[in-house]
């Protein structure tokens, strides 16, 4: 379960667990919770997030990719014969 391709998707749920704690704490108490940070974070933030998202684009084949039709070169996904029973020759329906 908690292998490399999973990564991210664990790191999602966890961040969401920490919100979800946060969130319900202030339901809970009745505060208004505030954070108080530096203005140069967001934007850190959003180069750091448009950065991963171009390197994700390019390392995934980019535009060749976003415009590639079906049925030429790699495997298909999901496998045509997943999920089938093979039957034995003589067995017909």
């Amino acid at each position: 379960m908690f292998n490399r391709d999973n990564l991210i998707g664990v790191l999602l749920v966890g961040v969401c667990a920490v919100v979800a704690g946060v969130l319900l704490y202030s339901i809970a108490s009745g505060e208004r919770l505030q954070i108080d940070l530096p203005g140069w974070l967001g934007v850190v933030l959003t180069v750091v997030f448009l950065g991963l998202i171009i390197f994700g684009f390019v390392s995934s084949g980019g535009f060749g990719r976003l415009f590639h039709r079906g049925g030429q070169g790699g495997p298909q996904w999901p496998h045509p014969e997943a999920g089938k029973r093979r039957r034995w020759p003589w067995q017909r329906r």
